[in-house]
């Protein structure tokens, strides 16, 4: 695809973003990929995910101060994501979504598997 119409990084990963169902169910709010030794993690935010946090639910308003949140958190979440899995983040970021009815966004990274002992991680 060349000219106007080539999608950015950020189109992709919001399309890719709709893997993520929209509903209020924290543990039902994850999509993944895998290809070979890496895995694309998408996960969703709702009211649940930022319950006892102090925010009011979703439409009654601080909708930046939840964003805010989970951009902050997000970064430390997902290497504990990946640590669980025994791989690390290679790239990672926030993608908010104002259309849905339960999620604020979903936070996605890039996970890769550690190499083993003695191994280089493939470049």
């Amino acid at each position: 695809m060349k000219g106007a119409n080539r999608p950015t990084h950020e189109d992709v990963l919001a399309l890719v973003a709709e893997l993520v169902p929209d509903i209020p169910r924290p543990s039902e709010i994850i999509a993944k990929i895998e290809a070979g030794d890496r895995t694309l993690w998408l996960e969703g935010w709702c009211d649940g995910c930022i319950a006892g946090r102090g925010f009011p639910p979703k439409g009654q308003g601080m909708l930046k101060e939840k964003l805010d949140y989970i951009r902050e958190v997000t970064p430390g979440f997902l290497q504990q994501r990946a640590a669980d899995r025994d791989m690390t983040v290679e790239w990672s970021g926030f993608i908010p979504l104002n259309d849905k009815k339960h999620l604020y966004g979903v936070s996605w990274a890039v996970f890769t598997k550690k190499p083993k002992n003695g191994q280089t991680a493939a470049v």
